[in-house]
Order: structure tokens, then sequence, then C-alpha cells
């Protein structure tokens, strides 16, 4: 699941584990997959392949623009943190058509940075994309602001 827009709204935790909320537009889009390692339990006497769910699998991606700005930029915070091996929070807010608010969805975890890969083009904005991996045993989960 890929959320973009202008009613998502991203905090993450700096290297000295504060959350920083990033700016309205510095993220283009966050992809939130949740999925299970699946084990083939199919008998002999089975018709049919049988499996069952494993862990869950639940890295996040997070693509933006590049900003510098004091405490909340993205690479401020993003760089700092992956250079730290920091383990981090995250929390995704979630807003129906409007900024989020009391009910609407979120998503938080404890995360690991594994990578924060910058992108440069000649003649473009400066991009990122960030992968993070959860950190403890505990899965992400999906709540309500």
């Amino acid at each position: 699941m890929a959320l973009a827009g202008d009613h998502v709204v991203v905090k993450l935790d700096d290297s000295g584990g504060t959350p920083r909320q990033f700016a309205n537009g510095d993220i283009i889009s966050v992809d939130l997959p949740m999925t299970y390692d699946q084990h083939d339990v199919t008998g002999f006497g089975n018709t049919a392949h049988n499996f069952i769910n494993g862990q869950l699998r639940a890295p996040v991606t997070i693509k933006g623009f590049i900003t510098t700005t004091a405490l909340t930029g993205t690479h401020t915070v993003i760089k700092g943190a992956h250079a730290a091996g920091s383990q981090v929070s995250l929390e995704v807010q979630v807003g129906n058509n409007a900024t989020p608010t009391t009910g609407d969805p979120k998503y938080t975890g404890e995360f690991y940075i594994e990578s924060y890969v910058p992108m440069i083009e000649t003649g473009k904005a400066v991009m990122f994309t960030a992968t993070l991996k959860p950190a403890t045993g505990s899965a992400p989960v999906w709540g309500t602001v």
C-alpha cells in the first residue's frame, strides 16, 4: 500500500530519539506493505496445495525531496538516524481528504533505517528513497490518531 498526498503526515525519530514531523510536501510516497512468509504444509493426500502464515514482513519505503531544514529536514533527520544506526519510531497518519484528526488511521512501529539513497539528476529536484526494516520482534500496527 503506497500512500501519497497532501493529507499524509509522517513523523520519524531523529538520531537523538526526538520525533520530527516532516513538512507538508516533503514526502511524496510511503509504502507500507505487510506480508507474511507462506509455508507449504501440503500432505501427500491433499488435492491442492495448503499454506499457513509464518512471520510478518513489514519493510517501509519512504520517498521524498531532500530538505536540509534544521531539526525537521528530511536529509537532516533520516541521514542522521541512518548514520548513527539508531532505532527510530515511525508514525504515518492518513487524513480523510483533510489533515489527519482523531479517528483517522495511523501506522506505527519501531524500525532501523536500512538504506538512505539520495538521487541527484541534472535539472531535477534532489530526491531520496529510504528503506526501513522492523527493529523489534513486535510487528508495526495500524491504529487510529
